[in-house]
C-alpha cells in the first residue's frame, strides 16, 4: 500500500508471506472486470500507475494481458518491491512492467519530473483507499497524476462494513471494526468511493460506476483467508494481535477469534463475501 509514513505504521494487516499469498488470489479477472474493456480500448502502449499494489498480482496481470504497456506499480513497502521486481521474470518477462516504493502523497519520492506532470493513462488503485486516513488527498493526488486530456482514474474499493462471514463470526467482525476505528480508517469507505471522486472535482457525467463482490468461496480460497487471519491472531507482534491486547481481550477471547477461522476453513458452506464499490473517472470534457 501507499501512504504516508504514520499511516504505514498503522497498516493493520502487514506484509507477512501468508497474508501477500492471500492477496495473490487478486487478479485482473476478479477485480477489474469493471474496467478491462476501458483498457482493452486504448492504444497498447498506454501508461499506467497502480496504486498500492502489495505483491503485484493484478500488476502482473495487467502487464501479462498489455505487454507494450508502460505498467508501475506502486508501493510504501520497499521489501515488498524488491520481491516483485525480482519476480518479472517469472510473471512477467517481456512486459513494460516496474516497481517502485514510495509514497503516493509524495510523488517526486518516485516519479520522475516528466511523470508527475499528467503523465498516465490510467492511475489505478484496488482497496487502497480504505487502509489510509484521509484518502480524499490521495484520489487528488491520483487525479492530478492522470492525463488531464481524457486520463483515467479508476478505483474499486472494498466497503469493510457490509462483509459476510459464514459461519457466522461476530467477535471477529466486532474486533476489525475496532482496528479499523482506532487506526482511523474507515470500513464504510466502498459505500462513500463516488461521493470522494465528486468531492475531488470530477463531474458526475465524468463518471461511471459499479459494483460487485470480493469473495473467497473454495476451500483454498478460506485456507488462504482465514490462514492468515489464524497467523496474525498467533503473531504477539502483529497490530490485529496488539490491538486485541489493547482492548484488553483474554487469552479465551483470542482463541473464540482463531477458532472461528478454522471453522471457516472446515466448513463446506463457508464464505467470506464483501461488496466492492467501483468508479472509472474519465479527464477531460
Amino acid at each position: 500500500m501507499a501512504s504516508n509514513g504514520h499511516e504505514q505504521q498503522n497498516y493493520h494487516i502487514g506484509y507477512k508471506e501468508d497474508t501477500l499469498k492471500a492477496f495473490e488470489l487478486r487478479n485482473a479477472t476478479t477485480c477489474l472486470g469493471y474496467l478491462l474493456p476501458t483498457l482493452e480500448s486504448l492504444p497498447p502502449t498506454f501508461t499506467l500507475l497502480d496504486v498500492g499494489c502489495g505483491p503485484g498480482s493484478i500488476t502482473f496481470d495487467l502487464a501479462r494481458r498489455f505487454p507494450k504497456a508502460k505498467i508501475i506499480g506502486l508501493d510504501l513497502g520497499k521489501e515488498v518491491v524488491e520481491r516483485n521486481n525480482a519476480n518479472i521474470p517469472t510473471y512477467a518477462p517481456g512486459t513494460g512492467i516496474e516497481f517502485r516504493a514510495g509514497n503516493v502523497l509524495e510523488p517526486e519520492s518516485f516519479l520522475s519530473p516528466e511523470e508527475r506532470s499528467g503523465y498516465f493513462d490510467v492511475v489505478h488503485e484496488h482497496a487502497t483507499l480504505i487502509c489510509i486516513p484521509n484518502n480524499i488527498q490521495v484520489l487528488r493526488t491520483m487525479k492530478e497524476l492522470a492525463r488531464q486530456d481524457g486520463g483515467i482514474v479508476a478505483c474499486r474499493e472494498g466497503d469493510t462494513h457490509s462483509q459476510i462471514l459464514w459461519p457466522p463470526c461476530p467477535e471477529s467482525a466486532e474486533l476489525q471494526e475496532r482496528i479499523y476505528e482506532m487506526n482511523g480508517l474507515d470500513t464504510q469507505t466502498g459505500r462513500k468511493l463516488l461521493a470522494k471522486a465528486l468531492e475531488v472535482g470530477f463531474r458526475r457525467d465524468q463518471i461511471t460506476a459499479s459494483a460487485s463482490v470480493l469473495s473467497n468461496i473454495t476451500a483454498p480460497e478460506r485456507e488462504l483467508y482465514a490462514g492468515s487471519m489464524i497467523t496474525m491472531l498467533a503473531d504477539e507482534t502483529s497490530q490485529y494481535r496488539r490491538a486485541a491486547s489493547k482492548f484488553g481481550y483474554t487469552e479465551e477471547q483470542v482463541e473464540v477469534l482463531r477458532n472461528n477461522m478454522r471453522r471457516m476453513i472446515a466448513a463446506d458452506d463457508g464464505w467470506r463475501l464483501c461488496i466492492c464499490t467501483e468508479v472509472i473517472c474519465r479527464l477531460g470534457p
